[in-house]
């Protein structure tokens, strides 16, 4: 990672594939093609004459990968310099090379089911220079976004902790559950290089190679590991006992690291004795820097159910682990019977005491992973990025090892509430609650506090891009509707004999559909229920709730009645302006199109020709209105059409000089007036039925897409408990051989607790369920009755006064 000097960030190099195929070009090139590759670099200012007059091709590569020219998945300048060469084999080796990086899948992330993908801006803003970013620095450390260095501010003492924004705007962008792998661990220990070989790589975060540390305050990956259910995120750690941290900020780190992830890894090296444990006394302040529930006072085993698993790695052990009788030990055999037993005639409880227990009873799970050394080589230890492939073969073996067993152990972060899972999204803003928490000295981060304003956050800003999905697809839907051969059109607003194009309640309910199920997987694997939400709606979920708000945003409706029929009419919501917009429109398209039509009869009857008499007058009338009928558009037809019908008034002085038959045309003008009036309340009435049944299907489709979350939730929530269980049981074992008879028996007690409480909230989300089982056959019955009235006859409309 970027060092405090804030100079630029070191090669990369360290791509075994890549550094292969540059050793390979490097053999291969005679002298003068090793000229001629100089020559066309200072040519083409890709580098100064200075810098490569005596060096060999692979020193070349390394200086345009420093210059960000060269890189993973971008090696054009690269094949082209080798088809300039013409070495056309070395530049289809390249080309292979390139694609099999940009895919981002390798033979064992595929396996898993993981793909390697590079974490871009929600924004859509500049990419990230560099393979990892500080996620929370010190406040003397600065980042500079466009170089990717890391900046020491001057005459600032390092008292707090910041976040950095355009790391958390990566996060932002994971809107699926993350799984975070973190690892922590003394200075100089080799904890980057583990995270980069996770990604695939021997680079991803930097290394260091001289004796300050390299990392300040948290990285994190640009790349991740996606899967199917989750994204895997990888956070590397300022090194504990640094010389330039005190204790409280080696603490302040380690409390954010367990804070943020599900896995914590603690890399240490050599096999470690009792003695060692000393060294990791900020453990011990895990109990004052982190409470669970706002206010109170927490059981510290409580911190199990809320914590991430515990690995602790130890680097360059080559002896066997044995016990007491020379028997060869599992190595987390020998962490929790030998390194965390404690001493049971001790009379007091000693500073490694608390850090065994610590450990033990603040995380889930406990294991331990070695690793021989990576070689006894000076050259090769220096910088083992570079030489991957020169490495201990059992080192490189255990590496793979490793990863296989983070891969499959690899679990989404669990929430607050039974159930619910941490998005990347989520983990951005619980980021900014707990940094500010940790720097403030009155205050404590609290998991429960934290996770609902987050859930809070999350969920108003689900809402507001629902709402502004539903505003993209409505315009680009009704834009398209709109056009036809003719020109543009206003479209109908709901339910119609022989639709010609979309309604605009059609187009509605089929954005809301899709807009609530993005929403839906939004807020989905926060949680169903918390039980707290006041009486509304706290039935049916918060969930249900979220919905609800959602809904109400984009439409607001009343029940009214007409004809003694009842139904919905929109009074308000997004959807309302589009409907006034529509109906703008259609009234200015529906006089256009009458005035167009009455022009000419109205012309003729103010200089009427010799052969123009009365029945041709209305023979002409009902043709324009027939014609009109046809071409109208909207929901405003037959509200323009009995405006306009009055034009026929002012002709009555041209008809009755004419000598027309006047009481023949009033009683044709009322009968159009009554078969108008008709017209409109029956469409009035089929469109408040049919709102009423697109509201009722609404509902039923999102409560079906509720329940099956509940189904989903509590087959998780059995699943958790029995998983937890198992490893529960094994702790209170581990406890037992620790000689720590006392916490076994707590631990006990505890998990009878947990196991109680998580069959009480199953048991109260499965009548959450039944509930939204009823309020289902409810609407199910709505929708039954919802049907229209039969249509009125002929002589029945002319009858309405």
């Amino acid at each position: 990672m970027a060092s405090a000097q804030g100079s630029s960030s070191p090669v990369k190099c360290g791509l075994s594939p890549r550094s292969k195929l540059y050793s390979k070009i490097n053999e291969h090139l005679s002298e003068d093609q090793v000229k001629s590759l100089r020559a066309m670099l200072i040519t083409d200012h890709h580098i100064g004459k200075g810098k490569i007059e005596n060096a060999t091709p692979h020193e070349i590569f390394t200086m345009l990968e420093a210059d960000n020219k060269i890189g993973e998945g971008n090696l054009g300048l690269l094949k082209d310099l080798l088809i300039a060469l013409k070495e056309i084999q070395l530049a289809k080796e390249v080309d292979d090379l390139e694609r099999d990086q940009r895919t981002g899948i390798s033979k064992l992330h595929s396996e898993f089911g993981f793909k390697v993908e590079e974490l871009k801006p929600k924004g859509g803003g500049h990419v990230v220079p560099g393979s990892s970013i500080p996620l929370i620095l010190p406040n003397d450390l600065k980042y500079n976004a466009s170089t990717g260095a890391v900046q020491k501010i001057q005459d600032n003492q390092r008292t707090s902790l910041h976040v950095v924004p355009e790391a958390l705007e990566l996060l932002e962008g994971i809107e699926e559950p993350v799984s975070v792998q973190a690892i922590c661990g003394p200075c100089r220990s080799g904890k980057s290089y583990i995270l980069s070989r996770l990604l695939g790589t021997a680079d991803a975060f930097e290394l260091g190679h001289r004796m300050d540390p390299q990392t300040f305050g948290i990285w994190m990956g640009t790349k991740v590991l996606r899967g199917k259910d989750f994204t895997i995120v990888l956070l590397d750690t300022e090194g504990i006992d640094a010389v330039t941290a005190s204790a409280g900020q080696d603490a302040s780190i380690l409390v954010m690291t367990i804070l943020l992830s599900s896995r914590l890894i603690y890399n240490s090296l050599n096999v470690p004795h009792m003695g060692d444990l000393e060294k990791m006394q900020c453990f011990i302040k895990l109990a004052t820097g982190v409470t669970v529930k706002q206010g109170e006072a927490s059981n510290v085993s409580a911190f199990r159910k809320f914590f991430p698993d515990f690995m602790w790695l130890l680097r360059d052990v080559s002896l066997k682990m044995e016990d007491e009788n020379g028997k060869e030990m599992d190595p987390s055999d020998y962490l929790v019977k030998r390194v965390f037993r404690r001493n049971p005639n001790a009379f007091e409880e000693s500073t490694t005491d608390m850090v065994r227990r610590a450990i033990l009873t603040f995380f889930p799970s406990a294991e331990c992973a070695i690793l021989e050394r990576p070689s006894d080589k000076k050259e090769v230890m220096n910088n083992i990025a570079q030489h991957t492939d020169s490495l201990n073969p059992e080192f490189n073996k255990g590496v793979d090892d490793l990863v296989v067993r983070l891969l499959l152990k690899a679990r989404a972060k669990r929430g607050y509430h039974e159930g619910s899972k941490v998005s990347g999204l989520a983990l951005s803003i619980m980021t900014k609650q707990y940094v500010e928490a940790v720097n403030d000295p009155n205050s404590i981060p609290a998991l429960d506090n934290t996770w609902q304003n987050t859930i809070e956050l999350m969920q108003n800003r689900a809402i507001e891009e629902a709402v502004m999905e539903y505003n993209k697809q409505m315009q680009a839907q009704i834009a398209e509707a709109r056009m036809t051969k003719n020109g543009e059109v206003p479209l109908e607003e709901g339910e119609i004999d022989t639709p010609i194009q979309p309604t605009i309640m059609g187009l509605h309910n089929a954005s809301v559909k899709t807009v609530t199920s993005i929403l839906l997987k939004k807020v989905g694997h926060f949680q169903i229920s918390t039980g707290n939400q006041g009486t509304e709606n706290q039935d049916s979920g918060e969930i249900n709730a979220v919905v609800d708000q959602m809904q109400k945003r984009l439409v607001q409706q009343e029940e009214r009645a007409v004809d003694g029929i009842r139904g919905l009419v929109v009074t308000g919501g997004e959807l309302f302006h589009y409907i006034q917009q529509n109906r703008e429109h259609s009234k200015n398209f529906c006089k256009g199109l009458y005035e167009h039509l009455l022009d000419p009869i109205r012309k003729r009857v103010e200089s009427p020709p010799p052969d123009f008499d009365f029945d041709k007058l209305t023979r002409e009338l009902a043709a324009a209105r027939e014609q009109y009928k046809k071409q109208a558009r909207g929901p405003e037809k037959w509200v323009v059409l009995q405006e306009m019908d009055t034009s026929a008034v002012k002709l009555q002085a041209q008809i009755d000089k004419m000598g027309y038959q006047k009481k023949l045309m009033q009683q044709q003008q009322r009968a159009h007036e009554a078969e108008l009036r008709a017209k409109e309340r029956e469409e009035e009435i089929l469109n408040q039925l049919k709102q009423l049944k697109d509201q009722l299907q609404t509902q039923r489709e999102t409560l079906q897409e509720i329940i099956q979350q509940y189904e989903r939730q509590i087959t998780q929530m059995k699943q958790d408990m029995e998983e937890r269980h198992a490893v529960a049981l094994q702790r209170i074992e581990d406890l037992k051989n620790a000689k720590m008879a006392e916490q076994a028996e707590i631990a006990r007690d505890l998990l009878e607790k947990e196991r109680a409480s998580t069959r009480e909230k199953i048991k109260k989300m499965e009548n959450e369920q039944a509930d939204l089982y009823r309020q289902l056959e409810e609407v199910l019955d709505q929708q039954k009755k919802a049907t229209p009235p039969p249509k009125p006859s002929l002589k029945e409309k002319c009858t309405i006064s």
